[in-house]
């Protein structure tokens, strides 16, 4: 009997003028974590979403435990016995946890759902994960990495064959991202196919058995994981040129901001609920720093309360020296401060709008034309302008950006902050779920904005990513329950420093 589960025979898809998958063919095994890997728009995730139902091939065939099927929506695929944990959720926010797990197969008792006996068996999967949250709560008052967890959660109550985890990590700690591993190495001993698909190197060459290589929609090839190298695998995914822009980024990277330098912002005993407390720090003129912590440590909430989404309770906030005294997103904005949100789709775009008003969303008056219309033209070449400086992958700026893949999603949040032109950004995750290219990118176009003779950017960098921190930021402060526990500079960032006082303050 054949151990292969999933074969791709010669799949194409396309959306409009681009061929997003060009025939692409290879295979997944019983028993196996298989890793999908590519730049962003390279095909995967459209692979994957026709696989789960949400997209019909246009040519080609997917074989199923032997046999042609047509998965024609994603119900058909849950039948056939395949889940999939998106990189974007999937979950309602106004309905408890228990209520998105069972969503659509609830248990009854007699007329009436069986709440109470739902309400014990998801509580029971989630204890599994190692999440211990109250299971009736709403899924809006949960943390990003908890919101993951109950995705995850979710598909191990479907009995698959199939699991399909895409940037399952993405918002986890390196702890909850240990239990999801332990999670499924239980679920390949039990016969599941587990496809992976993660950017990041470390945790692919841990946990998967073989990997698939696609760039610009096609299939390259496969390997195991004992054939390839990381260095040869971030080759095949984007060529050596890649890799002569990050170092050539590397040695740009220098640390030419000096405490004696002017302070672009300076936050003074900060206080705004238990995860901002009594925090102290200056952002330097032509600095870019950065901010590390665990899960829950208060990164995003302080950012959230510098940018005005948050109220502060106590506390100064002050802009090249002079105080925001006046609260609000609409006002920071008007003192040269953008930001970057952690979850590009539930607060950074507008998905049923295309990039040119996604782009151009954040000003106001200035583009309203003397006839009282928006000046379209203006829109227009605003958002080509940042199209092209950040690479977009687009089919022209009136293409909408549920089209988009996830990092030309985040390309296109960024150029919205970008075109305000501010003084201060704060990029909190800006390469969550972007590809090892798209990272090289981003992080050479924020060299670039620091570096500017004419204006120079002062940047915030929260990320997950302990590796970009240390190799990307001139100081890294380190925050813990809701402090900053920990300066570090120059020589002396390195992860094993930072991770120290992440975990012990």
């Amino acid at each position: 009997m054949s151990d292969v589960i999933i074969e791709f025979r010669s799949i194409h898809k396309r959306f409009g003028g681009i061929h997003a998958v060009r025939g692409v063919s290879f295979s997944i095994e019983k028993g196996e974590v298989h890793t999908i890997l590519g730049e962003n728009g390279a095909g995967k995730s459209t692979l994957m979403n026709m696989l789960s139902g949400i997209y019909m091939p246009d040519e080609g065939e997917i074989v199923y435990n032997g046999e042609s099927v047509q998965i024609t929506n994603p119900y058909k695929a849950k039948e056939l016995g395949i889940s999939t944990v998106f990189q974007e959720l999937k979950l309602c926010p106004n309905l408890t946890v228990v209520q998105n797990i069972f969503l659509g197969r609830e248990r009854m008792k007699g007329f009436r759902p069986d709440w109470n006996g739902m309400t014990k068996e998801a509580a029971e999967k989630l204890a599994e994960l190692g999440l211990n949250i109250d299971v009736t709560k709403r899924v809006m008052e949960l943390s990003a990495a908890q919101r993951q967890l109950v995705e995850i959660a979710k598909a191990m109550f479907i009995h698959s064959q199939v699991l399909i985890l895409d940037e399952p990590t993405s918002s986890l700690t390196y702890e909850e991202a240990d239990r999801l591993f332990g999670t499924v190495r239980m679920l390949k001993s039990q016969g599941v196919a587990v496809i992976f698909i993660s950017h990041r190197m470390q945790e692919v060459f841990e946990i998967s058995d073989r990997i698939s290589i696609m760039r610009n929609g096609e299939y390259l090839s496969t390997y195991r994981i004992d054939e390839v190298s990381p260095q040869e695998v971030v080759s095949l995914i984007s060529g050596k040129a890649r890799e002569q822009i990050a170092q050539e980024v590397s040695e740009k990277k220098a640390k030419i901001f000096a405490e004696d330098a002017p302070a672009a912002l300076e936050v003074r005993s900060l206080c705004g609920g238990p995860l901002v407390q009594d925090i102290s720090f200056r952002l330097y003129e032509r600095e870019m720093l950065g901010f590390y912590g665990l899960q829950g440590a208060g990164r995003t909430e302080l950012m959230e309360t510098i940018f005005g989404l948050r109220r502060a309770e106590s506390g100064e906030i002050l802009v090249d020296g002079e105080p925001c005294s006046r609260p609000g997103v609409g006002e920071r904005m008007k003192n040269g401060i953008a930001m970057v949100p952690e979850d590009r789709k539930r607060v950074g775009l507008f998905m049923n709008y295309d990039v040119m008003n996604n782009i151009c969303a954040m000003h106001g008056k200035d583009l309203v034309a003397k006839t009282g219309m928006l000046d379209r033209k203006r829109m227009n070449e605003i958002a080509e302008t940042f199209t092209e400086q950040l690479h977009i992958r687009t089919d022209g700026v009136g293409q909408m950006v549920k089209d988009l893949s996830g990092g030309n999603q985040q390309k296109v949040v960024i150029s919205k902050c970008l075109s305000i032109d501010p003084k201060i950004l704060i990029m909190d995750e800006p390469t969550r779920g972007v590809d090892v290219g798209a990272k090289t990118e981003i992080f050479q176009l924020l060299h670039e904005l620091r570096d500017d003779p004419d204006r120079p950017m002062s940047i915030i960098v929260v990320s997950s990513e302990l590796s970009e921190v240390v190799a990307e930021c001139d100081r890294v402060l380190v925050m813990r329950q809701g402090r900053i526990v920990g300066e570090l500079k120059n020589e002396e960032i390195n992860k094993d420093a930072v991770l120290q006082y992440a975990f012990n303050g």
